[in-house]
C-alpha cells in the first residue's frame, strides 16, 4: 500500500493569513453595524481592517512566509473590505433613497477598487529604482478610508449637507478614479529618516496617539487631510526621480 504524503503547514505560513482573515472579518462586521445604523462602529472596524491589512504583508515578509495563496487571499479581502463594504455602507448611509444614479456611483467605486487590485497583482515585481517607493493610484485601504470620510465628518461636526446624495456620489466617483488612476502615491516601503529626527518623531506620534484617544474623529480627519496633502508632493518627487533616472540611463 502506498503511503499517502501528508502536507504540513507551518505556523509562520498561518500567521499572516490569519491576520488577513481578521481584516476580512472586521470589514464584514462593519456591514452588520451599517445595517443597524451604528456608523461609529462601521468607521472603527474599517480602520481596524486597514491596520490588519498593513500588518499581514509585513508579517509574511518578516517570517519569510509569502505565498501565492496569501497574495490571492489578501487581494480578495481588499476588494471586499475596502471596495464592497465602504461602497455599500455609503449607499445605506446616504444614497438608498436616491435612485439608480446613486447606486451606480457606489458600483463605480467598487468596480474601480477591483480593477485597481487586478492591476496591482499584474504589475511587474521588479520596478525601476525610481518607482519602488510608489504605488500607482490610491491604494485600496487609503481609498476605503478616504471614501468613508463623509460619515466621519457627519459624526464629528453633524453637518446636514454632508449626506447630500450628490456630494456622497461625487466622493465615491472621485475616490474610484483615484484608485484606477496612474497618479504615483507614496508607498513608504523604503522611507528612511536621519537618526537625529527619530526621538522627536516618536514624541510627535505619541502626542498624536494621545489626541486620537480623546478625539478619534478629529484625528481621523487630520490623518486624511495629511494624506491628501502628500498626493501632489508624491507626484512631484516621483517625476524628479524618474527624470534623474532616465538622464542617468541616457548618459550610460
Amino acid at each position: 500500500m502506498t503511503r499517502r504524503n501528508r502536507i504540513r503547514v507551518s505556523t509562520s505560513w498561518l500567521i499572516p493569513n490569519v491576520i488577513t482573515i481578521a481584516a476580512l472579518i472586521s470589514g464584514l462586521t462593519a456591514l452588520r453595524f451599517a445595517l443597524a445604523g451604528k456608523w461609529d462602529m462601521v468607521v472603527g472596524l474599517i480602520f481596524i481592517a486597514a491596520i490588519f491589512d498593513a500588518l499581514d504583508g509585513r508579517t509574511a515578509r518578516l517570517l519569510r512566509a509569502t505565498s501565492a495563496f496569501g497574495a490571492a487571499l489578501d487581494s480578495l479581502s481588499d476588494v471586499v473590505v475596502f471596495g464592497v463594504i465602504p461602497g455599500l455602507c455609503l449607499y445605506l448611509w446616504a444614497l438608498q433613497d436616491h435612485g439608480n444614479i446613486a447606486w451606480a456611483s457606489a458600483l463605480f467605486y467598487i468596480v474601480c477598487i477591483a480593477l485597481r487590485l487586478a492591476r496591482f497583482d499584474s504589475e511587474l515585481p521588479d520596478k525601476p529604482e525610481y518607482a519602488k517607493d510608489f504605488f500607482t493610484g490610491l491604494p485600496s485601504p487609503a481609498a476605503g478610508l478616504l471614501v468613508i470620510s463623509p460619515i466621519v465628518i457627519d459624526i464629528h461636526f453633524q453637518l446636514a449637507f454632508i449626506r447630500e446624495a450628490e456630494l456622497v456620489s461625487a466622493v465615491l466617483v472621485i475616490c474610484g478614479i483615484g484608485a484606477v488612476s496612474a497618479v504615483p502615491t507614496f508607498a513608504g516601503k523604503t522611507l528612511r529618516m536621519p537618526s537625529r529626527y527619530a526621538l522627536p518623531a516618536l514624541a510627535i506620534i505619541a502626542m498624536f496617539v494621545a489626541y486620537a484617544l480623546s478625539q478619534p474623529w478629529a484625528a481621523y480627519l487630520i490623518l486624511a487631510g495629511i494624506y491628501l496633502a502628500t498626493l501632489p508632493l508624491s507626484a512631484i518627487i516621483y517625476q524628479k526621480r524618474k527624470s534623474a533616472y532616465l538622464s542617468q540611463q541616457g548618459e550610460n
